[in-house]
């Protein structure tokens, strides 16, 4: 069973974590590659293409990875000659129906190189089609009216708002998604169920200060306590535009720590169960976001409050995402991300593996090495701190909600999408 981790855990884990990821550039370890790999390549051109921002992306990720996963079910369960063909069927339609203008010059290609080469007769063609669109339909059919599609008549704070607030910062006009908070999610039902780590630090308080002196520090660009590796980590796990964002380099370091042996099978029942984590618990994260419209670091420090004077020379290393600051849905995502993964494998988040690569996307910069899962999290978490736009305890605490959304996710993740 995978450890569970107190805030207190991945906080000390920070130091650890930091002062023992160097940099190194390795050989390029094996990985798997199949059916579902491949689709999940070609889902993340489509995203780094079209640059959808990572919340939808992971929703993109959840049709196909869940409908790939039930046709092959199926057709196991009718024991087709080629099952891998209904599951390449099941990505090419839900694709082809969400991103109609690509279908030609890219999911057509991807799986004519997939289908041709078998020579399947027309029955068998015929077959292995309808097994991959049974469930790929009825799936997006039911997700029509999940309240992602709705109009969110949210308008922030206006500059200069109350201590706290929430308001656009420097060239936003517009806020992402907050239709998100009220969305349906695959598994969670009740997002209020999940707030429970009681918001953001008041302000003034003891809590708060540190918070705000650790950002005025390390994550303020302009201050010569942030090092060229802060600024780096920072950059390192952004996965901002022209990326194929955060939920796609976490897919890629699967593949690397599970190793290249992993079944057809296994990979398409860790891709889904990713994928559903990773969007129930962004549902959880938009929740908490527009229930405690907190204030970006940007704001906070050039504002001021009570107890702080205004620093109009803050600035971060990162663009502020265009979203309240509470809870970090990058830490959330991490957090349901690792520890779906830590149980799929059987470990536990923290327990020492095998040295594993990661590389990045967006910036030219080394490949880092790690030893936990743990690691990753931490570094994730610590990122955003020093990309100037999130506080620790957003961090923290996003951790700790992916973490128990995805705990409760594979709890329940075959009582809701059963056995075909």
């Amino acid at each position: 069973m995978a450890m569970k981790l107190s805030a207190n855990l991945v906080f000390m884990c920070m130091l650890v974590c930091l002062s023992s990821c160097m940099c190194n550039v390795m050989a390029t370890e094996l990985v798997v590659d199949n059916v579902i790999t491949q689709w999940n390549s070609v889902t993340q051109q489509v995203v780094r293409t079209l640059e959808i921002p990572n919340q939808i992306a992971i929703r993109v990720f959840s049709f196909v990875h869940l409908s790939q996963y039930k046709a092959l079910q199926l057709a196991y369960k009718k024991r087709i000659s080629h099952p891998e063909i209904s599951a390449a069927y099941a990505a090419h339609y839900v694709l082809s129906e969400l991103f109609p203008t690509q279908q030609s010059p890219i999911f057509d290609g991807a799986i004519n190189k997939q289908v041709t080469p078998l020579k399947l007769s027309k029955s068998q063609n015929a077959e292995a089609l309808d097994i991959g669109l049974t469930f790929a339909i009825r799936l997006l059919r039911q997700r029509t009216y999940d309240g992602s599609q709705s109009w969110a008549d949210f308008h922030p704070a206006p500059v200069g708002a109350p201590t706290g607030e929430y308001q656009f910062t420097p060239n936003q006009t517009y806020v992402f998604y907050p239709q998100l908070a009220y969305t349906k999610g695959f598994v969670i039902n009740s997002s209020k169920d999940f707030d429970i780590f009681g918001g953001p630090f008041k302000i003034p308080s003891k809590e708060y200060d540190l918070e705000y002196n650790q950002i005025a520090t390390v994550g303020n660009a302009n201050s010569l306590n942030q090092t060229s590796f802060d600024k780096a980590t920072a950059k390192f796990w952004e996965a901002g535009s022209n990326t194929s964002q955060i939920v796609s380099q976490l897919y890629n370091v699967s593949l690397v720590i599970a190793g290249p042996h992993l079944s057809l099978k296994e990979v398409a029942e860790l891709f889904a169960k990713l994928a559903i984590a990773g969007y129930d618990s962004s549902i959880l994260g938009w929740y908490q976001k527009f229930k405690y419209l907190y204030w970006r670091p940007i704001t906070a420090l050039r504002q001021g409050d009570p107890t702080h004077k205004p620093d109009p020379t803050f600035a971060t290393v990162l663009a502020t995402p265009p979203h309240p600051e509470y809870p970090s849905l990058h830490s959330s995502n991490a957090g349901s991300w690792g520890i779906v993964l830590a149980k799929f494998l059987g470990i536990s988040i923290t327990e020492k593996i095998k040295p594993f690569i990661v590389n990045t996307e967006g910036y030219f910069l080394p490949p880092r090495t790690y030893n936990t899962i743990n690691d990753v999290l931490v570094e994730i978490g610590i990122s955003r701190v020093y990309g100037g736009i999130h506080f620790q305890k957003s961090v923290l605490d996003g951790t700790q909600l992916g973490i128990k959304a995805g705990e409760y996710v594979l709890d329940r993740f075959e009582e809701v999408f059963g056995t075909i």
